[in-house]
């Protein structure tokens, strides 16, 4: 057995003794029995939570849902950098180029926080 199979059944193993149930059906990605862990669906050997959804718009759209922390966390760290680049800056030119930027992940950072509600 490879060292991520066997990593993964040891992890699908402890969760069982941590009261998981093993459910009838498989990982869509994988083929990996599923684990019922609280409310959660998961899948020991992708190592991710799985989400069901009536409809291929559901499913886009909660993966979106799911994004949104990670992208709105890269933005505040992007625009955290370009506030440095932009405090050493002395051209006018590049300062522009840089404050257009800015204005670009603010209105994005701002759609993502609008989507969250």
């Amino acid at each position: 057995m490879n060292e991520r199979k066997d990593a993964s059944v040891k992890k699908m193993a402890e969760l069982l003794r941590q009261g998981a149930t093993m459910l009838a059906e498989a990982c869509p990605q994988c083929g990996s029995p599923l684990l019922k862990v609280g409310e959660d669906i998961y899948c020991a050997m992708c190592d991710r939570r799985i989400v069901y959804a009536d409809a291929d718009e559901d499913i886009e759209s909660q993966a979106v849902r799911e994004l949104i922390p990670k992208l709105r966390e890269t933005l505040l760290t992007k625009l955290d950098t370009l506030n440095d680049v932009i405090e050493r800056e002395t051209d006018a030119e590049a300062l522009t180029k840089l404050a257009n930027l800015m204005v670009l992940l603010l209105q994005a950072l701002h759609r993502l926080e609008t989507m969250e509600k």
